[in-house]
């Protein structure tokens, strides 16, 4: 689900009771420039916005190579009208939306989300936030999460 629109009018950045959105750093950046259709959930996808159903791979992706929940990352999920979102709360209690691109604001309803883990595998990671972080990082890193695990099968 992507809950972006683009600032226009009296309304831009109006965000009553709403948690605040964090700016567009770096590391969200790089992982909106590696995603690829492969990486997306086309059963949350509403069809609007550019980054619409990467929402859970992104999060995990950028949870994992900010430094999850030591570097003060909360994941946030919350269903809203029949669609699932996902996203981050920083230290500072801002919004990391990984669906919005820089300068798209929201009027999703943040403040209504949950505190949720992401749904860990043995590896700890998802193969698809795996991908996204060895994109983003160049290579597998020695010790990353998943970085020796084996291919299924016989």
């Amino acid at each position: 689900m992507s809950p972006s629109r683009a600032k226009s009018g009296s309304s831009a950045g109006a965000r009553s009771q709403n948690r605040s959105l964090a700016p567009a750093d770096k590391l969200k950046r790089e992982i909106q420039a590696v995603l690829t259709d492969e990486l997306r959930s086309d059963q949350h996808r509403l069809g609007r916005g550019r980054y619409d159903g990467f929402a859970y791979v992104a999060a995990e992706a950028y949870f994992h190579l900010a430094g999850g929940y030591d570097a003060g990352l909360h994941p946030m999920h919350l269903e809203h009208r029949g669609k699932s979102h996902w996203w981050l709360v920083d230290g500072g209690g801002r919004v990391i939306d990984m669906t919005l691109a820089p300068r798209e604001t929201s009027s999703f309803p943040y403040q209504r989300g949950k505190r949720r883990p992401f749904r860990y595998t043995p590896a700890r990671i998802s193969r698809r936030a795996q991908t996204i972080a060895e994109r983003v990082s160049g290579r597998a890193r020695p010790g990353w999460p998943g970085a020796d695990r084996r291919p299924r099968g016989p």
